[in-house]
């Protein structure tokens, strides 16, 4: 009987040509990651982005005074200044284009052995904003060469005065193109971070509606998806470097409870090292605090204030949260219910984050109803139906400057027992100016319990907490933080 040739099985855990796969995928990223870092260090150091800049709207300028025949107008100034701005554009075409190619390969590692990489929620859009890059600078670096073709050759020949304004008039437009897509493309550089390339070119697309583990569920919904996948790794490594009492998510999330009061001045460099080493092992705490770590005390900061520019309405609740520990406000150690809510007051492009909060303090567990009620909204209403657990309710304020590890763990411990809601609301296109939003609060008995109304102005325009600026904002705090602690 013939020997049988051995056929490949579907079902093996980890075929040999995947883990090829995978090696020729990691030694590409990071063929590809070099050139990416090279050529974006080469388009963005000083002062090659102002010289763009410049160039881009002194070369239209020049291309004019030649056109209306000034006598103090020159060719070789002209094509000089065109030459000079297209080998100042090739920095940033290359820093795009393997920006592009670095950002799939990044992706495509990531789907190994696992699914198709366009089913990562957000992958779509952030190769689409690549492609929309690379365009723009193919299109502006196109346009300036053809310019400085044109001159160039117009100055070497006999041209007519007819032919020459019209290649000087075709000269002029490709140049206000050019320095079109220059104002456009130089406010940002993609993929500038090295430790979180792809952060800044996501934008959340699918979350939970009932935030958990508050401050991390909103982390990981801001997070690209090949960040998205080391930080399941990195939690999943912790398994042993948490205290008895803790989980990993646990401990991670009063990691990042701390690092926001520390943002806000409540606790030091000595009370942040304090409260992560109540959760996590001594062992632990160098590789929270070593540069060589993918998540560490800097990277965990740059992570929370992308977030924080992202959501902000989030964080004012538990802004006003930690107020009232501080100041035992009524609500918080009186009542048996509090609600809470944020809605951002001016909503760009019909759309809009509203964050509510509830503590039961009641004694009783119980299901409540939360309905949304939006004026022309899409929709109208909606009625959720969440569990509420019954949490101890704080006697007495908090004194700040007395024990602040007194302060975090009754604020941690009043956000793990809250129910935060993360709804997405949507107005149409055409709908601008005031418009209410009314949140009601119901028991198991359908008696209304509390209800708050509160108002936004809609408006079609990009405002200051839309999905653009707030991509912007998330790219400029991140970098702020990255300039003081270096890559």
């Amino acid at each position: 009987m013939a020997s049988e040739r051995s056929l490949p099985t579907p079902y093996a855990k980890e075929s040999d040509r995947q883990v090829q796969q995978e090696q020729a995928l990691s030694l590409r990223v990071k063929a590809r990651d070099a050139g990416r870092r090279f050529w974006v260090r080469a388009a963005t150091s000083n002062p090659q982005p102002q010289l763009r800049n410049l160039l881009s709207l002194t070369a239209p300028i020049t291309t004019g005074v030649l056109l209306i025949g000034w006598e103090y107008a020159s060719f070789q100034v002209a094509i000089a200044i065109h030459v000079a701005l297209s080998l100042s554009l090739i920095p940033a075409f290359f820093a795009a284009s393997f920006a592009r190619m670095s950002a799939r390969d990044r992706l495509r590692l990531r789907a190994v052995g696992f699914r198709s990489m366009n089913s990562y929620p957000g992958v779509e859009r952030i190769l689409n904003s690549l492609d929309e890059r690379r365009i723009r600078e193919r299109i502006r670096l196109s346009c300036i060469l053809l310019a400085t073709i044109a001159l160039a050759s117009l100055w070497n020949l006999d041209a007519g005065e007819t032919l020459s304004s019209l290649v000087l008039g075709a000269c002029i437009v490709l140049s206000t193109i050019s320095a079109f897509n220059t104002q456009q493309l130089e406010t940002s550089i993609p993929m500038r971070s090295n430790s979180f390339p792809l952060l800044s070119l996501h934008a959340p697309t699918l979350h939970d509606s009932t935030l958990d583990r508050v401050l991390s569920d909103l982390l990981v919904a801001h997070l690209d998806p090949e960040t998205a996948s080391h930080w399941d790794i990195w939690i999943k490594s912790l398994v042993h470097d948490v205290r008895s009492d803790q989980t990993p998510e646990s401990a991670v999330e009063h990691l990042l409870e701390a690092i926001h009061l520390e943002h806000l001045g409540l606790l030091d460099e000595d009370g942040l090292l304090s409260e992560t080493r109540r959760v996590f092992k001594v062992s632990a705490i160098d590789g929270l605090f070593s540069s060589n770590s993918k998540f560490n005390m800097i990277t965990l900061r740059r992570l929370l204030a992308h977030t924080r520019a992202w959501q902000p309405g989030l964080f004012r609740l538990t802004d006003r949260l930690q107020d009232s520990v501080i100041r035992g406000d009524p609500t918080l150690t009186e009542e048996a219910w509090r609600l809470d809510l944020d809605l951002p007051p001016r909503c760009g492009q019909g759309q809009g984050n509203l964050f509510v909060m509830i503590h039961n303090h009641s004694g009783k567990n119980q299901s409540v109803e939360v309905d949304i009620l939006a004026a022309e909204g899409e929709p109208e209403i909606q009625t959720l139906r969440v569990f509420a657990n019954a949490s101890p309710q704080p006697k007495s304020p908090i004194p700040l400057g007395e024990q602040r590890g007194a302060l975090t763990e009754s604020f941690g411990r009043l956000l793990a027992d809250s129910t935060v809601l993360w709804i997405g609301l949507a107005w149409p296109d055409s709908i601008s100016g005031p418009h209410p939003v009314q949140v009601t609060l119901r028991n198991e008995e359908g008696e209304t319990i509390e209800s708050i109304v509160v108002t936004t102005l809609l408006s079609s325009g990009v405002q200051a907490e839309s999905m653009g600026h707030r991509m912007a904002d998330a790219a400029s705090e991140v970098r702020r933080i990255a300039l003081a602690l270096a890559d």
